[in-house]
Order: structure tokens, then sequence, then C-alpha cells
């Protein structure tokens, strides 16, 4: 096989937004840049074949504003447009644009999704020239004490971090990719500057280490994040966090591996229903969101409830829901990788990862995919504390029934 990579600097030209919170400061402009955003490609050819894999700084990003660059990139590099995958950092700190205009009522920076796809592009064409033969290798760990599930630390998560490089015949690193799953959302609401918080902070400490700047995602973490672990919501905080993470990774022994080429599937979920339906409920549970900003909230607690609010009263806006749910499967023979259009909770992503029991295979979710629908929860976790089934767009029980048409097309 071979394999190459490149990773460019896409900080913002001018006065840009940020997007990941909903927070009155946040409707003002961003003052700086703190830590460098990056876009990282990786191309891999196995056995002829091409797949490619980006990673944009930035919250959320959609196949609308991501068009332009996957058409580029496929005609440019000889990729086929199922080969190319295309995610977000999910950084609650990061320059807006590409989650579309208008969104959570804050200006949408102009000309950023313009910027970075000329970035990616420009960037893309030195691949060829770089791609070399490569030998994999790949290392797993278990990540604990700094994350969990945001909503209870002591329930359930998926807590493997992995790294999966590429390694010339003379020992440089051609590319990575690296996989921890954990919300970028250490630096809070009232923060000015721009940051990749901690998915950049963990893959700027790893590097060197690494050998290059790894492509980075995270996976179903829909519902982890470290709040339980948190002390403070600065950057001195972020740093912590980011060194803790990337010293247990460390920790880890890389093995060799093999790649075959990859057989790609596409999995369609089409979503349609009457929203008007569920607005008692939508209104019960903002009249709950209501009382605790009522009642002097911690810094924690206010967070998510604006988040809540602002979300509940789009939900009582919208009349009918219809969109579909896409999920790409790239077979690597001993890796697989699932792309997942949004916040998947962890559980469910044990779902996507089980449909591939006693195959051999390494399963791998690439979340915040290709697309963005959103947050899917569990059923069992609709109402109570969780914050995230207050704003999903699926209702309860639909997304088990998703996954489980999904293992069935497997």
């Amino acid at each position: 096989m071979k394999a190459a990579s490149i990773s460019v600097d896409i900080t913002p030209a001018g006065t840009f937004w940020m997007e990941g919170y909903i927070h009155p400061i946040r409707k003002q402009p961003a003052t700086g840049v703190h830590d460098t955003p990056r876009a990282t490609l990786l191309l891999l050819e196995v056995e002829g074949t091409r797949s490619l894999f980006v990673s944009i700084d930035v919250c959320i990003l959609t196949a609308q504003t991501t068009r332009a660059m996957r058409e580029g990139l496929a005609a440019g590099l000889g990729v086929a447009s199922e080969n190319i995958v295309i995610n977000s950092i999910h950084s609650h700190s990061c320059a807006n644009g590409f989650e579309g205009a208008g969104a959570m009522g804050i200006p949408t920076t102009p000309g950023y999704v313009e910027l970075v796809t000329g970035l990616v592009l420009q960037a893309a064409t030195g691949l060829d020239e770089e791609l070399v033969d490569a030998a994999p290798e790949m290392l797993t760990r278990h990540v604990r004490g700094w994350y969990s599930n945001r909503n209870d630390a002591d329930l359930p998560f998926d807590d493997e971090a992995l790294v999966l490089r590429f390694v010339a015949e003379g020992g440089k690193t051609l590319g990575a990719m690296l996989n921890f799953n954990c919300h970028a959302t250490v630096v809070g609401p009232t923060n000015r500057l721009l940051t990749t918080d901690v998915q950049g902070g963990v893959r700027d400490k790893l590097a060197d280490w690494i050998g290059c700047v790894p492509y980075i995602f995270t996976g179903a973490s829909g519902d982890l994040g470290n709040r339980q672990f948190r002390q403070g919501n600065d950057f001195a905080e972020l740093r912590r966090v980011s060194n803790g993470i990337a010293g247990e990774i460390m920790k880890g022994a890389f093995e060799p591996i093999e790649l075959a080429a990859p057989k790609v599937s596409r999995f369609e979920h089409h979503v349609h229903y009457k929203n008007e339906d569920f607005y008692p409920q939508y209104q019960a549970q903002l009249d709950e969101v209501l009382e605790v900003l009522a009642n002097n909230p911690t810094f924690d607690e206010k967070k998510l409830a604006d988040t809540e609010k602002e979300m509940l009263e789009q939900q009582l806006q919208r009349h009918e829901m219809d969109f579909t749910v896409a999920m790409t499967t790239l077979d690597f023979g001993s890796v697989v990788f699932t792309t997942f259009p949004g916040e998947l909770a962890s559980e469910l992503g044990a779902i996507v990862k089980g449909a591939f029991d006693g195959t051999g295979k390494h399963p791998v979710i690439i979340g915040y995919a290709n697309d963005y629908q959103g947050y899917f929860v569990a059923a069992h976790t609709y109402g109570g504390s969780s914050y995230e089934s207050y704003v999903t767009q699926m209702p309860k029980g639909w997304t088990e029934q998703m996954l489980a048409s999904y293992g069935e097309q497997l």
C-alpha cells in the first residue's frame, strides 16, 4: 500500500465568528486566535484503490457546504466520491460557516467556506508526488480518568483511543489517523479566542511522537465529555487535559497490521414525521429549562440550559421533519470505518461496532462526517437529565431501529 498526508493552516482572514455555543458573547466576533486551526488530508492507496480522509477544524460541516471540496478532491486525485470522508473535529470554538448560514442566530463568517475549500484543494495537489510505499501499524489504548459519559460518569462509554500510522521503509511516518471520543468543549462559551480545544490539543501534543500531524476524528461521542473531570474552563485546563489524554495514548504500543483494498458500501435511512405531534413534549421540556435558568444555575447548568432553550424554541417552529441519514462503510479487511453524520451516543456506537462481532475486523466510527443531522440518543435516556434527548430530531426508539437496519444490510 501507499500513503501520503498534508496538513494546512486554515486560520480565517479578517473578522470571524465562532460556532458551538449559544451565549450572547458568541453573537460578537472573535477577538483573535489562540491556536492554529488545520485541515488535514490523508491519502491511502491499497491495491490500486484510493481513499481520502479529510478532517477540518470546525464544529459542524454539512454535505452542502463541503460539496465543492468533495467534487474537487475526487477530480483532482482520482478518488471515487464515496471513498472520500470529510469530517469536523467538533471544536465549539472554531470559525463558523461550514454548518450553514444563520445557525444559532450568530452571523456567518464571510467567505470562510470558500477560503478553506481553496486551501484544501491547493494542498491536495501535492499528495500525488508524496505517495510512497508504506507499512501500516496500529495502537489502541483505553483512556480513563479524563472524560466519560457527560450525563453520568458511571455509565459505560467507548473509551478506546486509536492511532493508525503508515511508515515508510526508512522509518518516516507518511501519514496517520488519531481517534479518541470526547466533545471538544473544555474551553467555555465566554471565550472569544479561536481554539481547536481538546481534539486539536491532543493532536498537537502527539504530532512529533507520531511523526506527522495526524488526521483526527471523534467517534460516537454525542454524550461524551470531560464535564465530571473538569477543573476549569480556561486554557490552563485545556493544556492539563490535552497533556493527560496524550500521555495515556503514548503508553500504548504499535503492532503491524495488513490492509486490503476497501470495500465501500452506503446505507441510507429516510426520516419523515409531523413535528407538531411532539409540541406538547417540547413545551414541557422548555418549561423545565426556563425554571433552571430562573434559579441561579451553575456555570455548566446555565451553559446547557441556554442551548436547550434555543434548540427547543426552534423545535416549536418546525412543522415537519424530513431528512436522510447516510452512513458509509469502508472495509479495509482488518480495520473497518463507519461514518456517521452527527452526534451518536456512545452506547449506540456500540451497536454499530457490534455489527462486526465475530468477523475479525476492528471497527472504528468516524463521527461528524460527511453531513450533520444532530443528536442520536438511546431510547431509555429520553427525558430526565439527558440534554441530548431534548434536542434530537429522532423520535424515541427510532435510532435503534435505524441501526438495526444498518446491521442487517452488512
